[in-house]
């Protein structure tokens, strides 16, 4: 008589659900993981007027008195109220701005207007070949005197 030996099996780990927990590994990160969600400028809009709410139209012609053009050439210069496009550093910018918020605040005192009702407006426009970087610079200088001044982004040129 023969007998046959059980040949020893060797050791397996199962890999047959190893799918299946990557898979739930996968699902579990994605769900429990914050983003970070990067703010960009905040911009208060006017509202938008309807049909039903007639509203007064008041027609009035801005001077550089109480408006100032600031136009992004392609190469970054800025061009100030139709004036020769030149580079500014942030220093003479500051002071570009700082200078016109006067100069509208010294013609409020003498037209008798405070000036919370009318502030100087600026209004900026870029090239479409201008880079993004030189508009985002020109936008973070007027930002910081939003409390003295109003800022007009120009969407068409």
């Amino acid at each position: 008589m023969k007998v046959t030996r059980k040949r020893k099996r060797k050791a397996e780990i199962p890999t047959a659900s190893t799918g299946d927990i990557a898979f739930l590994l996968i699902v579990f990160f994605m769900s429990t993981t914050k983003f970070d969600v990067k703010e960009g400028v905040k911009i208060t809009l006017n509202p938008v007027a309807s049909e039903d709410t007639p509203q007064e139209q008041k027609t009035e012609e801005l001077t550089e008195e109480f408006l100032t053009q600031i136009y992004i050439t392609a190469n970054g210069d800025l061009q100030i109220n139709k004036l020769d496009p030149k580079s500014y550093t942030d220093e003479a910018l500051d002071r570009l701005i700082q200078e016109r918020i006067e100069l509208r605040e010294r013609e409020n005192a003498r037209l008798g207007f405070s000036n919370a009702e009318t502030q100087m407006i600026f209004v900026l426009k870029t090239d479409l070949d201008a880079k993004y970087e030189d508009m985002v610079r020109v936008v973070d200088h007027l930002v910081s005197y939003k409390d003295r001044s109003i800022m007009s982004i120009s969407t068409a040129i």
